[in-house]
């Protein structure tokens, strides 16, 4: 099985040196990850290594033949593959047509053979634990399965080194184990994997060896066996990293902020996924909606924010009604929202970071002048100012807000956002793909709007999370909310029973 080397790989985006002189053995039949914070340069590398940049400087070398890798074919000609955040499937398609896209086995070298690529995928399927039918559509399929299908792809290329940058960003933490043991059955297999993650708990549970990287440059390389997670954080970051601690919940009575008031709300296919709920947010509180993804979250989210349509029940917030009130006057109300999507919802991909650090809020002073046009100077200083006090790495103000980072993206929004000092904010997925650094940076803000007597509604799909920010915890299956537990009553087990299992497990754990 190969080996693979980086020597002084280099990339520059204009000014910005992205990777800078980097080098790194990768040993054949490992986990090797790469961490550090949001623009460190771990995805810059694993893309110049699969063809998706091209490098500025540097060489790669499998078993010391040097590798000219110009396109992602070529790097699947070396027997490199990669599984992208971002899944690049066809969700009209089943899933054998989507794993031989491309590659597909013909009879004489005319005809699609598909009893040769059903059987072709149903084979890798079970050689490696993945559980997928070639015949389903991709479409019908949960998010961690058609993750599965892009790892099929892979294999049926037969790849060596395979690639996962930031996979367990869109997973459950039940999809997240599903994906280990996967990774644990190719390293047995003597697959060679390089693993991009934030997390460095998830990191720990899966690496033989881990890499840290800060601005672009190799910083250390550390056995499994030698490593923590305070260490790898303070080698990310270049400094200890403080993690905020929830204080205890006031005992003065706290006054209702949000009301959800019998809730139902439809999906996109006319079914109702939000059904009769209802929950209040006090000022001064943080409460966490816990739940497997696609259980109600998202469409909650979105009816609380006012981009999707109420079917029955009523919204108050601050005791004015806002069930049918567009998004525009939600927010001049006090509302906030940090969106689960940060690239289709959160921002204008294409537009700047400096237009992107006003959206939704252009109509106020001093962004807009008396005559109504917009005050270029001060749109300028307020971007300028959110880079800096919330450590958005950028070139400069002007790039597009697409080409940012994930954990730059989410800094963005979160900057945005909080920077208009709100009554209520709405926070949807608050790190995901965020570096060690952003998340202590990020729940130290949660915490001080708390203490400031914000109310806070938090839907993320990180239990830890959950149990650390949150004085209370509602729990979702299937669109309803199943129990509110106060933080002192939850525990990661009874969460994540009732999560899997819906309301009747409390009254079974109680009496076992």
């Amino acid at each position: 099985m190969p080996s693979l080397w980086i020597s002084r790989l280099t990339k520059t985006f204009g000014t910005l040196r992205a990777v800078d002189d980097f080098s790194l053995e990768i040993a054949s039949g490992t986990v090797h990850s790469l961490v550090g914070e949001n623009g460190a340069g771990k995805s810059t590398v694993v893309k110049c290594v699969y063809g998706l940049y091209s490098p500025t400087a540097g060489k790669f070398k499998i078993d010391n033949k040097i590798l000219t890798i110009k396109t992602p074919r070529d790097a699947m000609k070396y027997g490199i593959g990669m599984v992208h955040q971002h899944f690049m499937l066809v969700p009209s398609l089943p899933v054998y047509k989507n794993v031989v896209l491309g590659d597909e086995p013909t009879t004489r070298g005319l005809i699609f053979n598909h009893h040769g690529a059903i059987e072709a995928v149903r084979h890798l399927s079970a050689q490696y634990g993945l559980n997928i039918d070639p015949l389903a559509p991709v479409h019908s399929l949960p998010v961690g399965i058609q993750q599965r299908v892009e790892i099929l792809k892979l294999l049926y290329r037969k790849a060596e080194i395979l690639i996962f940058d930031e996979p367990t960003a869109v997973l459950s933490p039940r999809e997240i184990e599903g994906l280990f043991s996967i990774i644990r059955e190719f390293r047995k297999a003597g697959k060679t994997i390089i693993f991009i993650a934030h997390n460095l708990n998830e990191v720990l549970a899966v690496s033989d060896v881990i890499t840290v990287m800060r601005k672009g440059k190799h910083i250390a390389t550390l056995p499994r066996s030698e490593a923590t997670s305070e260490e790898l954080a303070s080698l990310m970051v270049g400094r200890s990293v403080h993690i905020p601690v929830l204080e205890e919940t006031p005992s003065r009575e706290l006054k209702p902020f949000l009301e959800m008031t019998r809730l139902t709300v439809s999906g996109d296919r006319g079914k109702d996924v939000v059904k009769n709920l209802t929950l209040t947010v006090h000022r001064g509180e943080i409460v966490g909606i816990a739940g497997i993804t696609g259980n109600g979250q998202s469409e909650l989210e979105e009816a609380i924010s006012g981009l999707r349509f109420v079917k029955e029940g009523q919204l108050l917030m601050g005791k004015r009604d806002i069930t049918h009130l567009p998004p525009l006057k939600r927010r001049k109300l006090g509302l906030a929202y940090i969106p689960e999507d940060r690239i289709k919802t959160g921002l204008a991909p294409l537009a700047s970071l400096k237009d992107n650090a006003l959206l939704g809020y252009q109509y106020k002073p001093p962004f807009l002048k008396r005559n109504f046009f917009q005050n270029f100077r001060s749109i300028r200083e307020f971007a300028l100012h959110l880079m800096e006090r919330y450590n958005i790495m950028a070139a400069s103000e002007n790039i597009q807000a697409g080409t940012l980072s994930g954990g730059n993206m989410q800094r963005l929004v979160m900057a945005r956002e909080l920077e208009q000092q709100p009554d209520f904010l709405l926070v949807s997925q608050p790190t995901r793909g965020v570096d060690i650094g952003g998340i202590s940076f990020i729940h130290d803000r949660l915490l001080s709007l708390r203490r400031a007597g914000k109310a806070i509604l938090m839907i993320s799909a990180d239990l830890d999370e959950i149990l650390s920010l949150s004085d209370r915890i509602a729990v979702m299956n299937r669109g309803e909310i199943v129990a509110v537990l106060p933080r002192k009553e939850a525990s990661r087990n009874l969460v994540g029973r009732l999560m899997l299992e819906g309301s009747f497990v409390r009254g079974k754990e109680a009496s076992s």
